[in-house]
């Protein structure tokens, strides 16, 4: 992926230039390693992994939902942060396009997700706060420790605009 205009950037400096919160308090993993080793070794706990460039605004503005709502699905969900141009194995693996993608994982395996288009393993749709992200973990926790193959979203995001 290329650089982005802001990468060298400090967050101080985002932080003014776009009025949002330097980067989160979300865990990084900044190795394929860590990804699997996050991936795989959570066996109870749904994991979501947020993909993007961490200075981008579409990212700043996800991790400040996902940062809000981290303490509140703890005990369900594990969040964790992943800087694409760090792991850009993740990138060909799952086929990584938009600026900040939210994939989730239940016990080693991506989960399928429809979202209102039918299946997919990522959401890259803005989240419009806490409280949608909060719905979306509790479908997604819901629909992994039932084990269905496809967890409907409590929304329909097919229409909305997408990164």
């Amino acid at each position: 992926l290329p650089s982005h205009p802001f990468s060298g950037r400090s967050p101080e400096l985002l932080t003014n230039m776009f009025g949002m919160a330097a980067p989160s308090s979300l865990p990084r993993l900044n190795s394929a390693y860590s990804l699997e080793q996050a991936v795989l070794g959570e066996q109870s706990k749904v994991v979501c992994m947020r993909f993007g460039q961490d200075f981008t605004p579409e990212c700043m503005k996800m991790d400040e939902v996902l940062s809000e709502a981290v303490q509140t699905v703890a005990e369900h969900c594990s969040i964790y942060a992943v800087d694409m141009r760090e792991v850009p194995e993740c990138v060909t693996e799952w086929q990584l396009s938009a600026p900040a993608q939210l994939m989730f994982f239940f016990k080693g395996k991506p989960l399928q997700l429809d979202l209102g288009s039918g299946p997919t393993k990522k959401l890259d749709v803005a989240l419009s706060g806490r409280q949608e992200f909060l719905d979306l973990v509790e479908a997604v926790v819901r629909g992994a420790q039932q084990g269905r193959d496809l967890i409907t979203a409590p929304r329909d995001y097919s229409m909305q605009f997408r990164y």
